[in-house]
């Protein structure tokens, strides 16, 4: 009796009860593993997720400018090879049909052009203070010729551009507007659909170091600058002369669109080649990163270059 009643009391072994607690663990770590790779890839997607959007918001308000820029005033720097890299352009705020601008002899100060039309109804701009008035833009280096003699800005005769003084509608029973210009200007050339532009200064958007920039208010300037993209301490103007972007001694214009940018060994811009016979296309490429995260988002822009 006392023999078979200790035979009935058995437990584990030690073999068995290592096996057990092997056998756990792995499935411990597993499930750990597991879990800890599904919460990486949520919180790496979510942050995909935000740099996507974030850049999409930030490329598509570039493409909205440049698609509405003067034909043939986009121009980019050489990109850095830490990816520093400035495009440029020159808004446009209307355009129209002239009538009687000046391209003989010494020139005008005033012609006329048919009223700009914005929703169905003559539109005149509020305050003519920044406006230049632009026919045939078919050279981009003549359309930001305007850093001559003073006063500021100084367009030489015969350029695709002027300033502008003042813009007159001739009344309710008249389809006709007189522009007047700041000096007498004699147009380079005539267009062969007898467009007017009205635009504004030039715009840049500048990819330094890990930020995007736009800059305005800065002025028309025959050579584009880069000073901007080779200085790291935001001081401008730097040691030793030099024009900032946009210039820090008058118009402090530059607005913070966007972080977390690494574009080393990359072009963030691409103009492509701008002719009278088909429009250009402008190619954005920019490579985000947060956290160890990254995500290259890249579009192309249809531009005008057909005046």
């Amino acid at each position: 009796m006392n023999k078979h009643s200790r035979n009935l009391v058995s437990g584990f072994t030690l073999i068995e009860l290592v096996v057990t607690i092997i056998i756990a663990s792995i499935i411990t770590v597993g499930i750990v593993t597991f879990i800890g790779r599904t919460v990486d890839g949520v919180t790496t997607a979510s942050t995909r997720n935000k740099l996507a959007t974030a850049g999409r918001v930030v490329i598509d308000r570039m493409a909205l400018e440049l698609h509405n820029a003067l034909p043939n005033s986009i121009r980019a720097t050489t990109a850095l090879a830490g990816g520093n890299q400035c495009i440029e352009y020159i808004p446009v705020l209307g355009a129209t049909t002239y009538i009687n601008p000046a391209f003989t002899g010494s020139g005008t100060t005033t012609f006329n052009v048919i009223d700009f039309v914005r929703n169905g109804t003559d539109y005149i701009p509020a305050s003519s203070t920044g406006l230049y008035g632009v026919i045939y833009p078919n050279r981009i280096n003549q359309l930001y010729d305007g850093d001559n003699t003073l006063p500021w800005p100084d367009f030489p005769n015969r350029r695709p551009i002027q300033t502008i003084s003042s813009i007159t509608d001739t009344g309710p029973t008249s389809d006709l507007s007189i522009i007047t210009l700041t000096q007498a200007h004699r147009f380079r050339r005539r267009s062969p659909n007898e467009r007017f532009f009205v635009v504004t200064q030039p715009v840049s958007f500048c990819v330094v170091s890990d930020k995007l920039y736009r800059y305005t208010n800065y002025g028309f300037y025959q050579s584009q600058s880069v000073t901007e993209l080779l200085i790291s301490d935001d001081s401008c103007p730097p040691v030793g002369g030099g024009r900032c972007l946009p210039n820090y001694n008058t118009s402090p214009d530059k607005v913070l669109i966007m972080d977390s940018i690494n574009n080393t060994g990359l072009a963030a811009f691409t103009v492509g080649n701008q002719n009278l016979r088909r429009n250009s296309l402008v190619a954005i490429e920019l490579n985000l990163e947060s956290g160890g995260d990254s995500i290259k988002l890249s579009h192309e822009v249809l531009t005008r270059s057909v005046p």
